[in-house]
């Protein structure tokens, strides 16, 4: 392909956090948590378009402040607790189509609950699918790989391997979704309604910026994450 993707980027924000209560907005190194996703998809280069989708009022503000599109409330059937992000992507997708007239090639779900992205990742993930036969690509972390295998499985009360291997020395690596990134070509997405395709373009990152925010300990993690990239950048 050689023409330049029109891409779209959707930042979903949904108020109803049961586990960590309006997390989104939540102060995490000085900024509130979506600020730190809205800054990321701000400089990545390969975004035409990208937005903030919430139903929330508050976080709507929010958004704003800290230089977001925001060009509609989500509608309340999109706000429980059983709404996918598949949905809330399809709903921006369908109204910035309407709005400019144009189809989007790719679009990209950055969830605000992962805040330490790059827009180099961003920009990676767009670069490397647009250039793939594949129909999505994922961010994750890793590899993990000791001689023994890691992954373990407890069945009947014994610990034992998850997938047994002939030779342990001969383990084969594995990754982690770390939830940061996923891009989807729209004619797959459209059809399929998925963000996730058998087969993925991968987009590797490391723990630092492969952290996901669930709970306060997340918070602290993610605090000291940040505080170290911020010193090592300054040295």
């Amino acid at each position: 392909m050689t023409k330049k993707p029109r891409v779209l980027g959707v930042i979903p924000a949904r108020g109803g956090s049961k586990r960590l209560p309006r997390k989104n907005i939540k102060m995490l190194a000085g900024k509130p948590l979506i600020a730190w996703t809205i800054e990321a998809a701000a400089k990545a280069a390969t975004l035409t378009d990208w937005l903030v989708t919430t139903e929330d009022d508050e976080i709507l503000e929010v958004a704003r402040q800290w230089g977001a599109p925001v060009p509609f409330k989500r509608p309340a059937e999109l706000a429980g607790d059983e709404v996918r992000n598949i949905d809330t992507v399809m709903h921006a997708m369908e109204f910035m189509e309407a709005a400019t007239g144009r189809e989007y090639d790719i679009l990209v779900l950055l969830q605000p609950t992962c805040p330490i992205r790059d827009p180099r990742h961003i920009d990676e993930a767009v670069t490397r699918l647009w250039e793939s036969d594949l129909d999505t690509a994922a961010s994750v972390k890793g590899p993990f790989k000791k001689r023994d295998p890691i992954l373990k499985a407890v069945r009947g009360g014994v610990l034992e391997d998850y997938h047994p291997v002939a030779d342990p020395a001969a383990v084969e690596a594995f990754y982690l979704y770390n939830a940061s990134i996923y891009a989807m070509k729209r004619a797959w997405f459209v059809r399929e309604r998925k963000h996730i395709s058998p087969r993925q373009v991968p987009v590797l990152m490391d723990d630092f910026h492969s952290t996901d925010i669930d709970t306060e300990a997340d918070f602290l993690k993610a605090e000291a994450y940040i505080n170290h990239l911020r010193k090592h950048s300054e040295g």
